[in-house]
């Protein structure tokens, strides 16, 4: 089955899932927060795959076939409690992460990656999404993981599928495209890229010190924000001017400023817990505000603009 019928496959079972969700249980932040997780499961990631594979090998085909049934136990284990069942339902979507892992892994020492940065960010995407679907075992287990909440250990699989492997992929695909105005310009955005690459792993680490170190949760979060942030400005003024397709120019649009709303709402959330200021920013509201932003206005427009770009052109 192709990418692009396996987005299709994926966006009508997210449908469904937030259909029976809404029907069966009542809702919260957890609740949401496995939304956005099936939405990146059934459509981001093989959107992504499309723009981050380099060959379709054996491998690659057999990620691809192990997909739809993957993403179908996936969402079963949402609606188990926690245990033995649920952890059995998680497990097919981490072997698939990790199968996208070993292919990122292959395609990256196969091809030489390491000698092109935009490359390397786009396989460090592939590469990082199979510790969002270890989280997700985790999770479905129930057991308690350190001093995390329920809602945290879902968090920090959800992390690793948007700010690992969208984000990689989506700003890594700029950087091989954009035709740079100048010197400048290019090495500030390689500069900014370098940021970006080691940036899910310093986040995934403040999420892990946050609660006894905030400081800590802070700088990881700046790290990573910040040079999304100008990124986002970069793309805004020399890679969407030149986009002659009007609506992936609308879309990559939208999802650079939804991003600046995304980003400054972790920036804020990172600052209210070493800073004297409070927004009020806590987990259910960052759950909707940054996940459904980050979800729909960054991702899925930012995904939807490069795939009208690179196959619609």
């Amino acid at each position: 089955m192709s990418e692009k019928r396996l987005t299709i496959f994926g966006m009508c079972s997210f449908i469904s899932f937030v259909i029976l969700k809404i029907t069966l249980d009542t809702m919260d932040s957890l609740q949401y927060v496995q939304m956005l997780l099936v939405f990146a499961y059934g459509v981001l990631i093989p959107l992504g795959l499309r723009f981050a594979h380099t060959r379709r090998t054996k491998l690659y085909h057999v990620l691809l076939n192990l997909h739809p049934a993957a993403l179908l136990f996936a969402m079963g284990s949402f609606f188990v409690t926690p245990g033995i069942l649920s952890t059995i339902l998680s497990l097919p979507w981490f072997l698939f992460t990790a199968l996208i892992s070993l292919y990122g892994l292959w395609s990256f020492l196969y091809h030489k990656i390491w000698t092109r940065l935009y490359e390397t960010v786009i396989h460090a995407g592939m590469i990082y999404i199979v510790i969002g679907g270890g989280w997700l075992v985790l999770h479905r287990t129930g057991i308690p993981i350190l001093h995390f909440d329920d809602i945290i250990v879902l968090l920090t699989s959800i992390h690793f599928h948007y700010a690992a492997f969208v984000t990689l992929i989506a700003f890594g695909v700029i950087g091989r495209e954009m035709n740079f105005p100048n010197i400048e310009i290019s090495i500030l955005f390689q500069v900014l890229s370098m940021f970006l690459l080691v940036g899910p792993i310093f986040v995934a680490v403040g999420i892990t010190f946050g609660a006894d170190y905030p400081w800590i949760e802070f700088i990881a979060v700046t790290e990573f924000v910040v040079p999304i942030a100008i990124l986002s400005l970069l793309c805004l003024l020399f890679f969407v001017p030149k986009l002659s397709n009007m609506l992936a120019k609308t879309f990559i649009t939208l999802a650079c400023l939804s991003l600046f709303v995304s980003m400054t709402f972790a920036f804020l959330y990172g600052y209210e817990g070493i800073g004297d200021l409070q927004f009020l920013l806590n987990i259910p509201l960052m759950v909707f505000v940054h996940g459904m932003v980050n979800a729909f206005g960054f991702s899925l427009c930012m995904f939807s603009g490069l795939y009208l770009y690179l196959y619609r052109e």
